[in-house]
């Protein structure tokens, strides 16, 4: 008995120290936007592409088939009737009184990503750093809030890839506060958006909703040239110099309006999303 105590606390401190040798050996750490979820177009695997504001870089990561269903889904806004797997993980962590602090891309060793999830327990003043893998902690910051981090060092050795964005309604891009989707006939009913061409925002917050942006808007056009599909979107802010503005305009209620946001605008904290009910 008194062996398998000693092995049981043995393990916790190998456990411990790997975790508190990880979290020292990230390093800075810069905040970014989950952006959007597609294919590579090289290997036909899922890709989830995370934009550094500041820069404008984006940094790609694999995931599987069910994790980006997940990741997806939370975009989107789609709260299932049952709670998934991800949806449990963030109802476990609220009960247990603890919340997510922050989710950090740690690492990339052998075209593996190395993940945290961060905790703050109540009435615990140290954070707990949980590994994960990145897929994982992305779907669960989605649904909880909770804001996205990625090691510099990372930044500067992004792989080669080919971004497909999905087709027609499952297209969904996050970028400078903002979600938008494809203008699809029940969104442009339950909007009262008419028949006009452009791209539906699901969401804003943080300065996108300080300039005035809502859900229901209508994104006719980005720098002065047209949208139509949230990938078009996503390509016009990327294409914008870092610090420079982009200029947006939306249509609403009958009127068209335009707005600037800089491309650095750093991502806020979206709070957990709602359903949307189209």
């Amino acid at each position: 008995m008194v062996a398998r105590w000693v092995l049981i606390v043995c393990l916790c401190a190998i456990v411990a120290t790997a975790l508190r040798a990880q979290s020292s050996a990230v390093g800075e750490t810069v905040p970014v936007e989950l952006s959007t979820v597609g294919l590579d177009g090289r290997t036909g695997t899922p890709i989830v592409v995370l934009r550094e504001p500041v820069s404008g870089g984006v940094l790609p990561i694999w995931v599987g088939v069910m994790e980006a269903q997940a990741i997806a889904l939370a975009l989107h806004g789609v709260v299932p009737p049952r709670p998934m797997t991800h949806d449990l993980m963030a109802s476990l962590i609220t009960e247990l009184r603890a919340d997510v602090d922050e989710v950090v891309v740690t690492d990339l060793r052998n075209n593996t990503y190395f993940g945290l999830v961060r905790l703050k327990v109540a009435g615990d003043k140290k954070i707990r750093d949980v590994d994960s893998r990145p897929s994982d902690a992305l779907a669960l910051a989605l649904r909880t809030g909770a804001p996205i981090r990625v090691a510099r060092k990372i930044l500067a050795i992004v792989p080669d890839f080919e971004f497909i964005a999905p087709d027609g309604p499952n297209q969904v891009v996050q970028a400078m506060g903002m979600t938008v989707v494809l203008a699809t006939p029940s969104l442009r009913k339950q909007f009262t958006l008419g028949d006009r061409a452009g791209i539906v925002v699901t969401s804003a917050y943080g300065a996108a909703r300080d300039k005035g942006m809502r859900r229901g808007d209508l994104i006719t056009s980005v720098n002065g040239k047209p949208v139509e599909e949230p990938a078009e979107f996503f390509e016009a802010v990327r294409a914008t110099k870092p610090r420079a503005p982009v200029r947006i305009t939306y249509w609403r209620d009958g009127e068209s309006k335009t707005i600037e946001l800089p491309a650095d605008v750093p991502p806020a904290n979206p709070g957990k999303r709602g359903r949307v009910t189209a």
